[in-house]
């Protein structure tokens, strides 16, 4: 590995130093987690100081942060599920599916935190101390000026959200439809077509995602606690928003934010998940589990259950014995 290709950041995951496992294309795979909340990291290096990673993960929060020894700027894409951003600025932001976020890799930036449990996207990383003096082929350095990106998106500590555009999911989307023996070659013209892609655009134009306070989102936190921790309770909007000292607007808006579904539907899902494993550990009847999720009509909990699992409370149970014994 020469100066060039060497990594300008080292990765700690519960404070201890992570060692990438290499691959015979010799790209790099950082794990973390476990086998019930697995998450992943697959780094290639397409040019000298760019990399693109492949971001998999199923949990909530990961407890990584790294260190730099370069100017280094992340381009972010969400694919699936949800991240939480949070900055040494102080500023937060919740990136959704199909969004982009420019920002700087900084020492002591947060772990990461996935709200939903899922996240699947790529992130671009731009050395631009190597990038200053070492342009990827067929690119102009006099019009793209990548040495000048990071004071361009990110002036100070700050960062640039773009919301969800045909543009950036034809750049990024296809990405995860490429045949193995292309992807070395794909991944380049994506990398240029992205680079040429931002040097056109005006940030002061782009439409930045919304942020949040440190306050609200941990209102919005108590807030899920407090609606999971007893799932039989029916309890309203405005019982919440005055438990809360928040007003009901906020309340619904900041939690979409956050989990990216209101509380009516964050609720639903998570009683019907909860419903499917009582109906799969338990003895008990429909009517009963109903009842402890809050469904004084077994009815309304039977109809509410098989529109999140496809199958009503008893063709579920019956099903899923009937697999297991096979």
């Amino acid at each position: 590995m020469d100066e060039l290709t060497k990594p300008r950041y080292h990765i700690y995951y519960n404070q201890k130093p992570l060692t990438p496992q290499v691959f015979s294309d010799l790209h790099v795979q950082y794990q973390y987690g476990n086998r019930e909340n697995p998450g992943s990291m697959d780094v290639f290096t397409i040019f000298p100081g760019i990399e693109l990673i492949y971001n998999d993960f199923s949990m909530v929060y990961c407890d990584c942060s790294l260190r730099t020894e370069s100017e280094l700027l992340e381009i972010n894409y969400c694919c699936q599920g949800r991240e939480e951003c949070q900055w040494l600025c102080g500023d937060y932001l919740y990136l959704g599916e199909g969004d982009l976020c420019i920002t700087r890799m900084e020492n002591g930036t947060p772990g990461l935190y996935f709200p939903t449990g899922r996240y699947l996207g790529i992130t671009i990383v731009l050395d631009l101390g190597i990038l200053k003096d070492h342009m990827p082929p067929l690119l102009d350095n006099e019009k793209l000026r990548l040495q000048e990106f990071g004071d361009r998106f990110c002036p100070g500590s700050h960062f640039l959200a773009i919301r969800a555009n045909r543009q950036i999911d034809h750049i990024f989307g296809e990405l995860y439809q490429i045949p193995q023996e292309f992807r070395h070659d794909y991944y380049k013209i994506k990398v240029l077509e992205l680079l040429l892609f931002l040097s056109m655009i005006d940030p002061e134009q782009e439409r930045a995602l919304d942020r949040v306070t440190k306050n609200q989102i941990d209102i919005i936190r108590q807030v899920q606690r407090r609606i999971t921790q007893n799932l039989q309770e029916n309890i309203t909007i405005d019982q919440l928003a005055k438990e809360f000292c928040i007003s009901p607007t906020s309340l619904k808006s900041n939690f979409k934010q956050v989990y990216s579904t209101t509380i009516k539907d964050y609720l639903r899902r998570e009683r019907m998940e909860r419903a499917s494993a009582l109906l799969l550990t338990t003895g008990s009847t429909v009517a009963d589990i109903a009842a402890s999720l809050g469904y004084t009509n077994q009815s309304k909990f039977s109809a509410a259950f098989k529109a999140v699992h496809g199958l009503n409370p008893v063709e579920y149970r019956r099903k899923c014995r009937h697999e297991r014994k096979d």
